[in-house]
């Protein structure tokens, strides 16, 4: 054989190989080839979040007067339907049953006062009236008695009558102001000890509603969610919580929300108005359509466990599943900050590494090419190419390639 003929031989068997070792490299899983694509890149801000009804009953802790500390004592089952009045939670109340019981022994005491108070002022005003009247008789006597001509009774026995005729007006008056001042006295003491009778049983009929107010009944029919604190963490039977404190919701399933949590490094990235998209964690598979609707207005620290930097973000999904989806279900977000409507693009595990920038391994006829590559945004696994490839190339992905091409 001539050497033309010879070096034909071997390209072609060269060639042969590089073809059996793609082919078995692709068979085995070791590499893959992509194509080059046009079209929308949207770039993206990743986030997590909590499902959360748009329009859900809260129930949380009462306000009751002079209590700020409660114990729960029951907790409807998470989950569970309950129909209108069914009780849902319910807050030991055993401090403002002892208060109840003091006040109402207060109460008590007060009534019985004012019971005697009324005999005893009755019997007061009885005596002062007897008093008055016997005075107006003595008084009538006395006129009569002083009433006979001078001239037939010695000076001393006139004066003598004249006297006891004063003394008489004068007890006569005095019986008539102690019976204006026992009547004016008694309506007085009465309106006190009436007024404190008042004030106890408010008291006792606030305790009593107050007493009510522990026991909180559902206003509709639904489905009972526990309701997360800002670490995260639920509330259960014979936990403590505070004033205000939400416990529970009622939500409404047909209208749901994700509270999505950003970090600190993305916060400006993010406006109200932006799209995203939500994969539920119960179904990573289905893709939700949500718009951010409201923002956080202040920073935080994620959790204990997770100090990061935080803010709050909250996404009204356009669709909801209420068979699917509850309160506190934990949710995937991606919010799209910004798109391009036709851009050059490859999967982003396209790209190598190496000394002299990034380049990706474009599939030739027969081998494949180490090409320069310049690169823009990135996005979801995916990267903006700007110079280097055309749509329609094809690049291969090596699983476990090493940087630099080898």
């Amino acid at each position: 054989m001539s050497g033309r003929p010879r070096i034909k031989a071997h390209r072609a068997a060269a060639a042969a190989a590089v073809c059996l070792f793609l082919a078995a490299c692709s068979q085995s899983g070791r590499s893959r080839v992509v194509k080059v694509v046009k079209g929308p890149f949207d770039i993206k801000i990743h986030a997590t979040g909590q499902l959360q009804s748009a329009a859900s009953y809260h129930v949380g802790c009462p306000s009751v007067e002079r209590l700020w500390q409660y114990t729960i004592s029951f907790l409807a089952p998470e989950g569970k339907p309950v129909g209108e009045g069914d009780p849902i939670l319910t807050f030991d109340s055993r401090e403002l049953m002892q208060r109840l019981q003091v006040k109402q022994a207060e109460l008590d005491t007060s009534l019985k006062e004012l019971a005697r108070m009324r005999l005893q002022e009755q019997q007061t005003q009885e005596d002062f009236v007897l008093q008055q009247e016997e005075a107006k008789v003595n008084a009538q006597k006395a006129r009569q008695k002083a009433d006979v001509p001078q001239g037939l009774m010695s000076d001393n026995e006139y004066k003598k009558l004249k006297m006891d005729l004063e003394l008489a007006e004068l007890q006569e008056k005095l019986a008539e102001s102690r019976v204006e001042n026992q009547n004016s006295g008694m309506k007085t003491r009465f309106h006190v000890q009436e007024s404190k009778v008042a004030k106890l049983k408010d008291e006792v009929e606030r305790l009593n509603r107050d007493i009510q107010k522990m026991n909180c009944l559902a206003p509709k029919p639904g489905i009972v969610v526990y309701t997360p604190d800002w670490d995260g963490k639920k509330k259960s039977v014979g936990d403590t919580c505070w004033m205000g404190e939400k416990i529970l919701e009622l939500p409404d399933l047909s209208h749901m929300q994700v509270k999505a949590v950003i970090l600190e490094s993305q916060a400006g990235r993010v406006k109200e108005g932006q799209k995203a998209d939500v994969r539920v964690d119960a179904n990573p598979d289905k893709v939700y359509k949500g718009t951010v609707i409201s923002l956080g207005r202040i920073f935080r620290v994620k959790s204990d466990s997770q100090p990061a930097i935080v803010f709050d973000a909250v996404i009204d999904l356009s669709e909801s599943d209420p068979q699917l989806m509850r309160p506190g279900m934990a949710a995937g977000v991606g919010v799209t900050i910004s798109s391009k409507e036709n851009a050059l693009q490859v999967e982003e595990a396209a790209l190598v590494y190496h000394e002299g920038g990034i380049s990706v391994r474009k599939k030739g006829r027969l081998d494949e090419d180490l090409v320069p590559v310049t690169i823009g945004a990135r996005s979801a696994g995916v990267v903006e190419v700007l110079t280097g490839l055309a749509e329609g190339d094809e690049v291969v992905i090596r699983s476990g390639a090493r940087e630099g091409g080898r």
